[in-house]
């Protein structure tokens, strides 16, 4: 007896898989989506407020679609699971798993040509669906990837939830009538142009070259070495969903089902950037580089770090120090710390590796505040593109960037892609997303665009888990607030001099110490201490942008503000790179060094980081002008923790890039 197969009374529209609708007429079907632009309003830089478009991709309305995730994969209430296909027109027969040409679908602001069928179904009234994972040509992503001919990307778009759980990747449903064909696909992590489209071996060689091209696009075997995923989190009592991330990585040596096509991590590595310390390049040993190749790389097992060892680091950009401060209290060793070009002028002819470089170039042209051109808006640009050299140089394992989250605004949207673009260009896979840094521990309402990118050979880490929320919700630690960022701060203490600093008669309008502050900036802006009295001292400043109290500044009056004012806040990057120590060594395989019992030395091991003393019960003492009374609430002692006196040595020595910052 044939199973029994209920079926509720739906509508057609209430079929359709996710984001595409069928709209059919009587000459074309074409697959849409619903789009609507997505924007958030946002400050930054000048206490700028505007309505801000996180990413050029879209919002996407769920409306009306639910899905059954069954044995079968994602089918819809109603479809029965078939094999194959057989188009009635042509007689070709489509199994799961091909690579067909596609034409009239869309996936938000993409054209699909290519999509790999993963399911093959037949609804209630005997309708054939097609559904899979959508490709585009590499060209479509408007320069994030180079333009290749039969070099094509998967688009992947997963919805995550509040809870961080991720749906599987969006699939397009496919009408029968929009099948062109079934093309061939090779999926390779190698690096182009391995295994590329060659004319000469297809035939095509009679002709000029745009014929030739035209009749490979046609007929030649396609190649994927990269997926694009857009990562959405569903918005509250709304079914659509917003862009909140965005990854160009690599095809992975598991992603690739043939073993003609892979090639190892090992390979890769030694082939980009001539191997790998595993467990840290410092100190170095030799070469400081370890051939990878898989044969003598057998052993699968951890092993213990070497004393003493760490990962390499370069800050470029260094400013005051604020990426170079976080990363060594993260466990790294900070080698260089200077200026992109003096670096590249001075080691032209050396060979240089480092394990992680940072990148932090000039944002002002980028930032929302900027509305007038400058004589300074060039040279900016010319920095922001000038840090492939420096990869290129350096081959990083792992880069990180920080910028104003003003690039990702549709007037800026060439730079972003160019940006990613001299990554992948590289063979870089590359992580973006912008990061409210006080879920990282800073004591404002910051936002900056984060991009992380790891070399071919390594690993894409994710982004680190939030380490604090509004109220302390869900285990993590609540924000900091402005009267724990600068609570233990004393009269006397460095660059807090409440002789020189600007007072108000009459005093401004409060602010609660008990929230975040607005956003610093170079001038200052509009964050002053929060009984009104007074501006804030340049050490309140820096603590409330995430530096130690200990950390050192070098410079005028002015010029320390803009320091302060442009730094990455050290707290956060601690969060940050805590987070990529940990990623290297699972990739190395690596525990860190455990010391033999004698060897044990019992330190005070206090966090002094003024700002991320969540579990202390510091109070803010106010300290007003003579005559200007104190809060009364606030007039309790406070619990100061001192911590070594380090220096930051902000200016190097002509002739040396190395910076020990202990």
């Amino acid at each position: 007896m044939s199973p029994r197969i209920v079926i509720d009374s739906i509508s057609d529209e209430e079929v359709q898989f996710l984001t595409s609708r069928i709209a059919a007429s009587e000459d074309r079907q074409r697959v849409t989506s619903t789009v609507t632009l997505g924007r958030a309003s946002d400050e930054d830089e000048g206490d700028v407020q505007e309505l801000v478009e996180l990413f050029e991709e879209e919002v996407i309305d769920l409306t009306g679609h639910e899905l059954e995730h069954g044995p079968h994969g994602q089918l819809h209430e109603g479809e029965l699971p078939i094999e194959k296909y057989r188009d009635p027109r042509s007689g070709a027969q489509f199994s799961r798993g091909d690579l067909i040409q596609v034409r009239n679908v869309e996936l938000g602001t993409y054209e699909i040509e290519f999509v790999q069928i993963r399911i093959i179904a037949r609804d209630r009234h005997g309708h054939y669906k097609i559904r899979g994972l959508p490709f585009v040509r590499t060209r479509m992503l408007r320069g994030k990837l180079l333009r290749k001919v039969n070099e094509i990307c998967m688009l992947l778009h997963i919805q995550r939830r509040d809870n961080g759980e991720e749906l599987p990747a969006v699939l397009v449903d496919v009408i029968p009538t929009s099948i062109v064909k079934r093309r061939e696909l090779v999926i390779t992590n190698a690096v182009y142009p391995e295994h590329c489209y060659n004319a000469t071996s297809l035939g095509f060689n009679v002709g000029d070259e745009q014929m030739q091209q035209r009749r490979a696009e046609i007929h030649g075997y396609l190649v994927c070495r990269w997926k694009f995923t857009i990562y959405f989190t569903m918005q509250h009592q709304s079914r659509a969903t917003r862009p909140e991330e965005e990854v160009l990585e690599r095809v992975q040596l598991d992603d690739v089902p043939s073993s003609r096509y892979r090639v190892s991590d090992e390979r890769l590595c030694n082939q980009w950037r001539g191997g790998r310390t595993k467990g840290g390049s410092w100190p170095p040993r030799g070469s400081g580089i370890i051939d990878l190749d898989s044969r003598l790389n057998t052993t699968r097992s951890s092993s213990n770090r070497r004393k003493e060892q760490k990962y390499t680091f370069f800050d470029s950009f260094s400013g005051a120090g604020g990426v170079s401060r976080g990363a060594q209290s993260s466990g790294f060793k900070v080698q260089y710390a200077m200026s992109i070009d003096e670096f590249i002028r001075d080691t032209r002819d050396r060979l240089m590796r480092v394990d992680v470089l940072h990148l932090s170039p000039p944002c002002q042209y980028f930032s929302p505040a900027h509305t007038r051109e400058s004589v300074h808006d060039e040279t900016n640009i010319f920095a922001l593109f000038g840090c492939r050299e420096l990869i290129n140089k350096l081959r990083p394992r792992l880069v990180t960037l920080e910028q104003t989250f003003g690039i990702t605004h549709e007037r800026h949207h060439q730079y972003l892609r160019g940006l990613i673009g001299d990554y992948t260009q590289l063979g870089y896979s590359v992580r973006w997303k912008v990061v409210r840094l006080c879920t990282w521990g800073l004591a404002q309402d910051r936002k900056r665009l984060i991009i992380l990118a790891a070399a071919p050979g390594e690993k894409l880490p994710p982004f680190p888990k939030p380490t604090h929320s509004e109220n302390g919700t869900g285990g993590l630690q609540p924000f900091t607030t402005i009267r724990k960022a600068i609570g233990s701060i004393r009269v006397g203490d460095d660059l807090h001099n409440l002789d020189t600093v600007k007072y108000y008669r009459p005093r401004r309008a409060p602010l609660d110490p008990n929230r975040l502050a607005g956003t610093i900036t170079t001038g200052g802006s509009e964050v002053y201490y929060p009984d009104g009295t007074r501006d804030f001292t340049l050490r309140e400043y820096a603590c409330i942008q995430g530096f130690p109290k200990c950390h050192k500044f070098i410079g005028t009056k002015t010029s320390i503000r803009r320091q302060i004012g442009n730094a990455f806040p050290s707290n956060t990057i601690r969060v940050l790179y805590r987070h990529l120590e940990d990623w290297l060594l699972q990739q190395d395989r690596m525990t860190r060094y455990q010391p033999i019992t004698d060897e044990v030395l019992i330190v005070d091991n206090s966090d002094n980081d003024n700002s991320d003393n969540d579990n202390s019960d510091e109070y803010l003492r106010w300290h007003t002008s003579p005559g200007v009374p104190s809060s009364p609430e606030m007039d309790e002692d406070v619990m100061e923790i001192d911590c070594p006196q380090e220096r930051f040595r902000n200016n190097l020595h002509r002739g040396s890039s190395f910076v020990d910052l202990t």
